[in-house]
């Protein structure tokens, strides 16, 4: 990253890195910060950072080479680690250059991310929201660390060499400037170009909040069967109209529904007080192909293989002639970035896609992902906190059918595929490498390092 303190770097940077690993791109945010506070400690007053002060500046230079080391060395543990985020504030050409010394030689692609802001109130709401809660600032009186951050500001500002076309143009980098215009110059690849998608899609000031819920209990649900397009069951209903007596008596009346095209989504939503209800396709639950309207049972009796191979890796599994979690999450992409515009909005759709909708929004793992626990007749409220979200579960008390599969053990699984004589090869399990033709370069972003 690139940027004066308090300009929402660390809030980009960890929104960039959960949205990247969520598309399926290991990415790690790296923040100075931490690693200078375990290196020289904490309590750092604002002349450490004063850019004539020569101590100081050998001082976070070491700091800085520490961290790269650790970025390299983090790149050559996993081939898989994709995507390095290095949250600092690299605002001269001197730090920027340090960056370029160092990791193009390693096969590490530079991209910079530079944010600009202009606006002392945002400025000033960042500094008390988040930096004087910081480790650096404990036990102290909360006017004398204002005080003293914003002089660490200005400290900064006597140095910062803004990124510009004359004389950076050999670079790529993304220019945000007040959260709204974009300078964008010489990206390659397909991780930069998804990080500029992205970035020119979120909102740093907008706190979504979200309400999350399954359709009411379905006749399917009652028979154990997956998929189909079934009504409700009684306690569907019921719990239809106490979802719309929720948001009643919680003043939610006015904010939109979206929901999919299912006739079980859409009999939830016709007992609910809210006018607007939007019906979104990318909303319907996963396709279950071959498997769609059979239990797990009788999946595991007509399709031994494909049952066992889908537990050993269901996040990449593609049912036969249906989709896996992976197809689900990029059909949801347009959804999530809507999404993060939004004050707030309640979402009635399905197993599976709020499964993928929570992942992203929790951080969680391609792993993860398709184990989350997402019961019937409960509303999961996510709300946004400092760098992440909260959930929240809440539950209206209306019997119905348990539709969670657990993880199974990998040892049984193994035992299962030796018994059945197949190899992990043999079915539908697609890659992720397969499905989107990434060749597993290193990326940095630098205060956005991206190894692509």
């Amino acid at each position: 990253m690139v940027g004066l303190p308090a300009r929402g770097k660390s809030y980009i940077a960890h929104r960039l890195a959960r949205y990247l690993n969520w598309i399926g791109t290991k990415s790690k945010v790296f923040n100075v910060g931490q690693y200078r506070r375990e290196l020289v400690g904490v309590n750092m007053s604002y002349d450490y950072y004063d850019p004539f002060n020569t101590t100081g500046a050998q001082s976070r230079r070491m700091v800085a080479s520490h961290v790269l080391d650790t970025i390299i060395e983090w790149f050559k543990e996993d081939p898989d680690n994709a995507v390095a985020i290095l949250d600092a504030t690299n605002t001269t050409r001197d730090r920027r250059d340090l960056i370029l010394e160092r990791c193009p030689p390693e096969g590490i692609q530079v991209m910079f991310i530079e944010s600009v802001l202009d606006d002392t109130f945002i400025e000033e709401r960042n500094i008390r929201e988040h930096k004087l809660r910081c480790p650096d600032y404990q036990g102290c009186d909360p006017d004398d660390a204002f005080n003293d951050f914003s002089k660490r500001i200005e400290n900064y500002k006597k140095a910062y060499e803004t990124l510009c076309l004359n004389l950076d143009r050999e670079l790529s980098f993304i220019r945000v400037s007040n959260i709204t215009q974009f300078h964008i110059n010489n990206l390659l690849g397909t991780v930069q170009s998804k990080s500029a998608y992205f970035l020119m899609n979120i909102r740093p000031h907008t706190k979504t909040t979200l309400y999350l819920s399954r359709h009411g209990e379905s006749q399917f649900n009652e028979l154990a069967k997956i998929g189909g397009d079934t009504n409700l069951t009684d306690n569907g209903v019921r719990y239809a109209k106490k979802l719309g007596k929720f948001l009643q008596e919680n003043n939610l009346t006015d904010i939109p529904v979206w929901t999919s095209i299912m006739k079980r989504t859409i009999e939830t939503c016709s007992h609910l007080p809210n006018q607007n209800v939007q019906r979104y396709k990318c909303l319907n639950e996963i396709d279950a192909g071959r498997c769609d309207g059979l239990t797990y049972k009788e999946i595991e009796e007509t399709y031994p293989e494909e049952f066992a191979l889908r537990d050993l890796d269901k996040y990449n599994y593609r049912y036969p002639q249906g989709e896996s979690y992976q197809d689900v999450c990029c059909r949801l992409e347009p959804i999530i970035m809507d999404l993060e515009k939004q004050d707030q909005v309640l979402l009635i759709c399905h197993q599976a896609v709020l499964r993928c909708i929570v992942g992203y929004f929790l951080n969680l793992s391609t792993d993860e992902i398709p184990y989350i626990k997402i019961p019937l007749h409960t509303v999961i409220k996510i709300t946004p906190v400092a760098y992440g979200c909260e959930k929240e579960e809440i539950s209206f008390g209306v019997e119905s059918s348990v539709t969670h599969r657990d993880k199974q053990t990998q040892e049984s699984i193994e035992r299962r595929l030796l018994a059945l004589d197949i190899s992990h090869g043999d079915s539908s399990f697609v890659s992720h490498e397969d499905m989107n033709g990434h060749s597993g370069n290193n990326n940095i972003i630098s205060d956005h390092v991206i190894k692509t």
